[in-house]
């Protein structure tokens, strides 16, 4: 294995339990890292505020990937530095929500544009997403919005699991080549432009820090993580992981409600200074 020079992980399902508590040894081994010289960045389909508290909490000051890949960018003095982004084709933002709005009036939508969490009302699944990130959407009027023509990074579809499961097969049967749409769980489904992935996130990130692919380190549990685990020089699947994702990593460490990320960190990297 060549030398780690960046080590990169998703967040929920990997360094938070399903209680979204922290891996309670991590803080302890980021700092012998840094010492290291090892950035840990964090990949998360969440936003640039949903991910800041975490990076607060773990004392990161490294470059973030916020909606898996579709805004990368670094918190300096309380400003978003915007490294790379990649948005949604404005068309597609615009006859999407016209669609939703439509034929899935139950299902709640949130736009995400920059750092800023969007909602048209305040329901019952934006407070429970608020509640598990943090975050406080901004109660907006889409048709003023949109004629603004704002960048938008990711679209958060929340509902029923049988609204979202037919909400999915009618997406993927309309015309949108650049737009790509998957389940970050049974009844979430987001939406990226078709291009964006953790492991092209990974890859710009190698890139800034002057590292080959080789040199990184990736944790992921879940299927948005594939690229970014298969990208990296090591990718490593958490124990909570499906099957085929444990499958397709180079290794496997313990869940995440038993410090797996720690757990492989100590036993691979931390080792010679324990």
């Amino acid at each position: 294995m060549a030398k780690i020079g960046l080590v990169i992980s998703d967040i929920d399902g990997t360094i938070l339990d399903q209680n979204h508590q922290l891996d309670s040894r991590l803080k302890e081994n980021l700092v012998i890292l840094n010492q290291q010289g090892i950035p840990f960045c964090l990949a998360s389909a969440r936003s640039p505020l949903g991910i800041r508290p975490i990076q607060e909490e773990l004392g990161l000051e490294a470059p973030l990937v916020a909606y898996n890949g579709a805004l990368i960018g670094q918190w300096q003095e309380g400003e978003f530095r915007v490294l790379q982004d990649i948005p949604i084709v404005a068309a597609d933002v615009v006859a999407l929500i016209a669609l939703m709005e439509h034929s899935f009036p139950a299902v709640s939508i949130g736009l995400y544009a920059g750092k800023d969490w969007h909602v048209a009302q305040r329901n019952q699944w934006v407070e429970l997403e608020a509640s598990i990130t943090g975050e406080t959407p901004l109660v907006t009027d889409f048709e003023a919005f949109l004629a603004q023509n704002p960048v938008v990074h990711k679209f958060l579809l929340i509902g029923e699991e049988a609204d979202i499961t037919q909400l999915l097969a009618f997406l993927q049967e309309q015309d949108f080549p650049e737009t790509s749409f998957y389940l970050s769980k049974v009844n979430y489904l987001e939406i990226t432009h078709r291009s964006v992935s953790k492991g092209h996130a990974l890859s710009l990130l190698a890139d800034i820090h002057g590292l080959s692919m080789e040199e990184t380190l990736a944790f992921g549990d879940h299927f948005n993580d594939l690229s970014m685990l298969k990208a990296a020089g090591v990718g490593v699947a958490m124990g909570n992981a499906p099957q085929a994702v444990r499958e397709a990593a180079d290794a496997v460490t313990a869940d995440n409600h038993h410090n797996g990320v720690s757990l492989y960190l100590e036993r691979v990297l931390l080792s010679e200074t324990r």
